[in-house]
């Protein structure tokens, strides 16, 4: 449904503008929101319809996934319990076919955090993941690396002159580009991706594999119906360190983030 997907393309940008606000009130949501409609020409004529429509999608996947979850703990715990009974008998043939089992069981669950945990747009890892894997529930890390954050550059140019289907695929070709890194990515936000790098790598030496991915990914030439244009990013590198707050590691890079984007934007207007 061509009005539903724009809706939602909508709403992902509105998102996006007000993402760096503490508090948002309704009004400027409505405000922003409106003025997107309005230079789509786009008019909500069944405006509850189509939000039961997008909410009963979202509601029917988590049933599913809460399903799929309920059942595979139910049959984890029954093999658990029949492998214990199996080697006390010692019963190696029902040993066997409970290890075939929790094989099988083994790869649904693995397909399940991989729906969990993957950034439906850009198959990067999503924030979930970013939580259960590096954060804890305090905002701490919970090991040493480097990280490298990444925010698009003229990404909103290329919503409003291509519209959002290209921005889209624009987000997707450069996580597949920044994958060529070979570190863990996390889509943090609209625009704004993450790289976490081992700590058997240096500051200097994350800094130099992000200069020479950009400068790869700039000399691509990408193509949307009739039209030709080309991405960029600008990055900042930190090092991290087990225990510490991740917010405000993520404040320091974010500067630096910023600081390199100057640095690029100058680069561009001189040549």
């Amino acid at each position: 449904m061509k009005s539903k997907n724009e809706l939602i393309a909508i709403t992902n940008e509105v998102k996006l503008q007000i993402s760096d606000i503490d508090i948002a009130p309704p009004l400027l949501y409505q405000t922003l929101f409106n003025n997107l409609l309005s230079t789509k020409e786009l008019v909500l004529e069944d405006e509850n319809l189509m939000v039961d429509e997008i909410l009963e999608g979202r509601l029917s996947k988590l049933t599913k996934l809460s399903d799929s979850t309920s059942r595979q703990i139910v049959q984890l715990e029954g093999n658990t319990k029949n492998a214990m009974e199996a080697i006390k008998s010692k019963d190696d043939k029902k040993l066997e076919q409970i290890l075939v089992e929790t094989a099988s069981l083994r790869k649904e669950i693995e397909q399940l955090k991989a729906s969990i945990f993957t950034d439906t747009l850009t198959k990067a890892h999503n924030r979930q993941w970013l939580y259960a894997n590096y954060v804890d529930s305090g905002e701490h890390f919970t090991c040493k690396g480097i990280l490298a954050f990444i925010d698009m550059n003229y990404f909103k140019d290329i919503n409003d002159n291509y519209g959002h289907i290209a921005g889209d695929k624009v987000l997707e070709f450069t996580a597949l580009h920044l994958k060529k890194t070979k570190a863990e990515l996390v889509r943090y936000g609209g625009d704004e991706f993450l790289l976490f790098f081992g700590e058997n790598l240096s500051v200097d030496a994350v800094n130099k594999i992000m200069r020479s991915n950009r400068e790869q990914l700039i000399k691509k030439e990408l193509k949307y119906k009739e039209n030709s244009f080309h991405t960029s990013y600008s990055f900042g590198v930190i090092g991290f360190k087990k225990g510490q707050n991740f917010q405000d590691v993520l404040s320091n890079v974010d500067e630096l983030m910023y600081a390199d984007k100057e640095d690029f934007k100058h680069r561009l207007i001189t040549g």
